[in-house]
């Protein structure tokens, strides 16, 4: 693991794969981000803008949360939390998928078998 707030010292391995994970220090623990904000937060990063003020919802953090990307925190009603964005070994999650939509024909096709 490596974080973006610390200089790294320690080259990548070329033959690995590695993606980025955002979330925050609760505890002493690292505790992700969902998905979502994850690639909202990556985006912003990995395109120069970064905002003091994402907001999203994160339910484990206490609700509504404002991420300042500038200051590197995270402020909800459970306090504020160093938010830390570390590079880890392995590809990154696919997301959610999106179901598939029937067409109205095959909905139409599947219900008409009836017995004689």
């Amino acid at each position: 693991m490596i974080d973006s707030s610390q200089s790294v010292t320690t080259e990548l391995d070329p033959t690995k794969q590695y993606h980025s994970e955002w979330g925050v220090m609760k505890e002493q623990d690292f505790h992700p981000l969902t998905l979502k904000h994850q690639r909202d937060l990556e985006n912003l990063y990995q395109t120069g803008n970064r905002i003091p003020d994402f907001y999203f919802w994160q339910a484990n953090l206490g609700g509504y949360c404002m991420a300042d990307m500038i200051q590197n925190i995270v402020v909800s009603s459970e306090g504020v939390f160093v938010l830390v964005r570390r590079i880890v070994e392995g590809a990154a999650h696919p997301g959610r998928r999106k179901k598939k939509q029937q067409q109205p024909n095959e909905v139409a096709s599947t219900t008409t078998n009836t017995v004689s």
